[in-house]
């Protein structure tokens, strides 16, 4: 089971300094607290981080894989020192997303889903949001929807208080999760900058970062026709309210058949207690489509949850077995330290004793070693879809939607199309997860307890799709899926082909 709901560019020095932490490190608590005392003393804030440092030093099986220990040392002392004055909790959020980030991890960051009721009602629930919704294409911010009177969507979104979106990107990027370092992680960590359900970061680390002044923003804008750019003043406003008007999209599984294709919607693998039956519904799905013979899949919004779910989908698609390749699985512990218990929560209190389940770390080696995960044989149903399959992929895939994405590639039961996946070809850290809460802050942050390590030596990267194709900012402005577009093309591609054979 992958959890999955649960900078810019290589690190080469991890660490803060003052300067690279503004506004963060003065300008949050003077724009969103005006004089108040910090929320969190000094001492208070400093101790959070030394528990967060704790934690991943005891609980992280990669911590190790993209960034040194001097690199995370360095990066901890320096935001320490950030919180010298006292701290907000905006801050924290701030300060330990960007801990988090440093570990190179997609699975390792502060999940909004997974933090106390103070956190969620003093940072994320705020009056704080912009009123509107955001796309990055093309490195170009689109305004997708807007709840704000004089804001149309399709506008180009150019500057907020000033400051340049390219900017604002900038400061956001290093707090983003991805794992490893190559081009992949790159897209993963700017996908997060859309709203939606695995991105938001507009929503969750903008406003603590640069605060409305007065509840309001300044927009720049440029309108659809390249019109000169125009300034308009708009209300901050909740994420609840703005949801109220704008409603997230949909992650309900959506089958459609027009003629001879059927476009199969999957954003998601995460049904945690939701009592959805995903192997019924592939099972119905597969009967509807027999004797269709062209089949898209859209999972360019998932980025996973329960990894059993593609290996069904798989099933369903492939005409001969295929093995998934053996890998080495580590922890960094026997046993949770009894200190770190007690901030600690997960699904599942098992994964804190491994005891007579790891072999001690070897000669020079920081992990204990989990029994080697054999290879998996999956076979195909008895009755395998017997049409040609075209999945669109991207960036936002980077856990069970990356796995999926792999073994369809390797199988040769599918080809992909779109941009380059997140996850990473050397393996992930997931499938058992704990989420610790910083007791004086109440900020949680998501930890992997297992790492996976594939054999070889493969890339550091995610998939790369077999045809790619990337958003364009003119479709996306006048509402053109150019990737969508595009597999639409290749379907009549096949099936040009197919009637010159006949």
């Amino acid at each position: 089971m992958n959890e999955a709901t649960f900078s810019r560019r290589r690190f080469t020095g991890l660490g803060f300094t003052l300067a690279a932490l503004n506004p963060w490190a003065a300008g949050v608590s003077a724009q969103s607290a005006g004089a108040a005392a910090p929320e969190l003393t000094a001492a208070q804030a400093q101790r959070d981080l030394r528990i967060l440092q704790r934690a991943f030093d005891a609980l992280h099986p990669g911590l190790f894989r993209y960034a040194t220990a001097a690199q995370l040392e360095a990066a901890f002392a320096a935001a320490a020192a950030a919180v010298a004055p006292g701290a907000s909790r905006g801050q924290m959020v701030l300060l330990v997303s960007r801990l988090a980030a440093a570990v190179r991890c997609g699975h390792t960051g502060v999940n909004p889903s997974n933090q106390r009721q103070d956190v969620v009602d003093g940072v994320f629930g705020r009056a704080d949001k912009l009123p509107l919704t955001l796309r990055w294409v093309e490195a170009r911010a689109l305004i997708s929807g807007s709840a704000a009177a004089g804001v149309e969507p399709g506008s180009e979104l150019l500057a907020i208080d000033g400051r340049p979106v390219a900017a604002i990107a900038a400061a956001l990027l290093p707090l983003l999760r991805a794992d490893g370092n190559g081009s992949g992680a790159d897209a993963k960590r700017r996908s997060q900058l859309d709203s939606g359900a695995n991105g938001g970061a507009m929503d969750r680390l903008f406003p603590p970062a640069f605060a409305p002044v007065g509840g309001r923003f300044r927009l720049t804008l440029r309108g659809r026709a390249d019109s000169a750019p125009r300034d308009i003043g708009v209300a901050a406003m909740s994420l609840a309210a703005r949801d109220a008007v704008l409603p997230p999209p949909a992650t309900d599984w959506r089958l459609a058949i027009a003629g001879d294709t059927a476009l199969l919607t999957l954003p998601t693998f995460a049904f945690w207690r939701g009592g959805f039956d995903a192997k019924a519904f592939l099972a119905r799905t597969f009967e509807q489509l027999r004797g269709v013979p062209y089949l898209i899949v859209d999972q360019r919004r998932n980025e996973g949850g329960d990894d059993a779910i593609g290996r069904d989908l798989l099933s369903h698609l492939l005409r001969a077995s295929y093995t998934q390749g053996a890998y080495r699985a580590e922890s960094a512990y026997e046993r949770v330290p009894y200190e770190l218990a007690r901030f600690l929560d997960t699904w599942n209190f098992d994964f804190f004793d491994r005891t007579g389940k790891v072999s001690p770390p070897a000669p020079g080696e920081r992990n204990w070693r989990l029994p080697e995960r054999p290879a998996r044989r999956i076979e195909p149903v008895a009755a395998p879809y017997a049409g040609r399959t075209l999945m669109l992929v991207g960036p936002e895939n980077s856990s069970a939607g990356f796995l999926l994405a792999r073994d369809l590639q390797a199988s040769g039961a599918a080809s992909l199309l779109g941009q380059a996946t997140g996850g990473n070809l050397r393996g992930l850290n997931g499938g058992e997860l704990a989420w610790i809460t910083l007791p004086h802050s109440g900020v949680g942050v998501d930890i992997p307890l297992v790492a996976s390590f594939a054999a070889g030596d493969p890339p550091d990267a995610g998939v790369t799709p077999d045809v790619a194709v990337a958003p364009r900012w003119a479709d996306a402005q006048s509402g053109v899926d150019t990737e969508m577009q595009a597999a639409r093309q290749r379907v009549a591609a096949w099936r040009a082909a197919a009637r010159t054979t006949l």
